[in-house]
């Protein structure tokens, strides 16, 4: 079994972490963003800049050597649809830039041209064949069954836990205080893996003070932190049994491995995560998540206005970049 210490020795140094990194990133400015943004006028496809690709880290590596050493963050981007999108290339920039994260990313993937080379692409055959009409839903339970088998799939060698997060999130301001009180946290409570509430963050709206019998999406499947703990193993392994199923959500599952108490729950800071909606438009958490299945296609009261300012705001886009990044593909690869 993995061995792993009873206390990390990174307690001492969180208020110097904290001091450092708790401030938002500042917005990067290339210096020949007016050259590199924008559109070919001869192409008519946009020009992404250079940060979009690169590791311009803000965080100190000297302090967080410890804490990126032990942790890596995962996604999952399989399908044409999900790996030709630009949300996997965007959530990375943003982790590496706003996040100021300079530890170990890795894509699981069944179309490695479509990583940034600031990620480490795992590859995993594509989804069975289907026919057109069902295959972007197929793709996307496919997909998701990674998920619960990252301990298994991820080339993990020195690191201790992973924390998983959707591609279409897009990270705010610094992660480090955040993972700090993350891990401690989940070393305290002994759980086996550590999650958000559903529906709440800076826009939540659930009460989870009710009891019930019967399990609902409680817990948000999207992000999570677990370690290479047979506990989290085993977490993972009893969430699995959703992809047997004939239902294409997973967080029913999750909420019914937590109330069978394979799951020990270490709760995330709520107030880090936010979901975006009309009434919070241009107030961004350290997580901002934009669903590709629900406030991307307008639910929620997002138009494109409040897309146009996410691309201004957290991505650092320019103005005619920013009104469609969401609608073009990924500059890495073609569907």
């Amino acid at each position: 079994m993995f061995a792993m210490p009873k206390k990390l020795p990174i307690r001492s140094r969180i208020q110097t972490v904290i001091a450092l990194l708790v401030a938002p990133a500042a917005p990067y400015h290339d210096a020949d963003s007016a050259q590199k943004n924008g559109f070919d006028l001869r192409t008519k496809q946009p020009i992404w800049p250079t940060f979009v690709f690169d590791q311009n880290l803000t965080a100190s590596k000297r302090i967080l050597t410890h804490l990126e050493e032990i942790l890596a963050f995962a996604y999952v981007s399989v399908g044409n649809k999900s790996t030709t999108e630009t949300f996997l290339l965007l959530s990375i920039s943003t982790l590496r830039r706003a996040g100021g994260w300079r530890g170990d990313v890795f894509v699981i993937t069944d179309r490695v041209e479509c990583v940034p080379p600031s990620a480490t692409p795992v590859v995993v055959p594509p989804a069975p064949a289907s026919s057109k009409r069902r295959a972007e839903k197929n793709e996307r339970k496919y997909g998701k069954q990674f998920k619960q088998r990252l301990l298994q799939i991820l080339p993990l060698s020195h690191q201790r836990y992973v924390f998983y997060m959707d591609m279409d999130i897009l990270i705010g301001s610094a992660v480090g205080p955040f993972l700090l009180k993350a891990v401690d946290d989940f070393e305290a409570n002994k759980a086996a893996i550590a999650l958000f509430r559903e529906g709440t963050g800076i826009n939540g709206q659930n009460d989870f003070e009710i009891s019930s019998t019967e399990p609902k999406a409680l817990y948000h499947g999207g992000v999570f932190l677990v370690s290479r703990e047979a506990t989290s193993s085993a977490c993972l392994q009893h969430w699995s049994v959703w992809y047997t199923s004939s239902s294409g959500a997973d967080q029913p599952q999750l909420t019914r491995s937590v109330n069978a108490g394979v799951c020990n729950v270490s709760f995330l800071h709520q107030e880090s995560y936010a979901q975006p909606t009309n009434d919070t438009a241009g107030t961004y958490g350290t997580f901002n998540h934009f669903t590709r299945t629900g406030r991307m296609i307008g639910k929620h009261g997002m138009l494109n206005e409040h897309f146009t300012l996410a691309g201004e705001v957290l991505l650092g886009l320019d103005r005619e970049l920013a009104r469609c990044w969401w609608n073009v593909s990924s500059p890495l690869c073609e569907s």
